[in-house]
């Protein structure tokens, strides 16, 4: 089966709720039953950035995965539009996805780990467990990270694809033999679709901010050549600060995408965390 028939087979299994989202709807994707467990993707991403997760805990998990605004099928957030609220125009929606008073598990990568904060701050006591893959929003540098290239907007097929596997590898996974077709058809998919720019955020501390007024327990898991690397004891400790008994994990050779590129170890670490 190619990548793209994978795509639709996986996607076609889900539940599709929509909630408003500036001039149109905020797509959210539904997979199995249970006590839910909310992923919240990355920049330039979409649910998929999910698919070898989804998989582990829809056996007895509701796992809802979005489209968060801007990106992948949701509508673009009204303008001037911020971290704080794109999660606002989330967390409402969380709202009508969930039945009043029904606590969830969060997990957030990257990008998306600076907005589930924002979800979190937000939805209070709700929030049973809140773990971050890879966060953006703690202040700090990042060390191992190389430019991406701009994709062209025309051009043959094999000169995107080139863009697309230099992004990957410049930001994405650390293993090139794990830019396998699954991720490029998802990066082909989901990076044309950008409509919001997350970098610029990402050195805030809009994420720490937050974690001080979440009562939730906190994890993150880190891969050993994440974008935040070699400065990852500098984010255990930001951490810390605020959560003292927040768990911290960090996954050998595993790059930024921790949970693509090694899916086993990381879905292992977030089950126990939230069982």
């Amino acid at each position: 089966m190619d990548a793209a028939a994978f795509f639709d087979r996986f996607e076609a299994r889900c539940r599709r709720v929509e909630t408003p989202c500036g001039d149109g709807n905020m797509v959210w994707r539904i997979w199995g039953e249970g006590a839910p467990l909310v992923f919240i993707h990355g920049g330039a991403g979409a649910w998929s950035h999910w698919i070898r997760n989804i998989p582990e805990f829809e056996m007895d998990r509701m796992v809802i995965a979005p489209d968060l605004p801007g990106l992948g099928s949701s509508a673009s957030p009204p303008k001037p539009y911020t971290p704080e609220s794109i999660a606002q125009i989330a967390a409402n929606g969380l709202h009508q996805v969930l039945p009043p008073g029904v606590p969830f598990d969060m997990a957030g990568f990257s990008f998306g780990g600076m907005i589930s904060g924002l979800i979190a701050r937000l939805h209070g006591t709700r929030v049973r467990t809140l773990t971050l893959m890879g966060p953006s929003g703690l202040g700090g540098k990042f060390g191992n990270i190389q430019p991406p290239v701009k994709l062209p907007l025309s051009g043959a097929p094999a000169e995107i694809a080139a863009a697309h596997r230099h992004n990957l590898a410049a930001i994405m996974l650390h293993d090139p033999e794990k830019i396998d077709d699954i991720a490029m058809h998802m990066q082909a998919a989901n990076a044309p679709r950008t409509r919001i720019l997350s970098p610029e955020h990402a050195l805030s501390e809009k994420l720490l901010n937050a974690l001080r007024e979440i009562p939730a327990r906190v994890c993150s898991i880190w891969g050993e050549f994440d974008i935040s690397s070699p400065y990852l004891e500098h984010r255990r400790d930001v951490i810390a600060s605020v959560h003292p008994e927040a768990e911290f994990h960090i996954v050998p050779n595993a790059g930024h995408w921790v949970q693509y590129e090694a899916a086993d170890v990381t879905n292992a670490i977030l089950r126990k965390f939230i069982a």
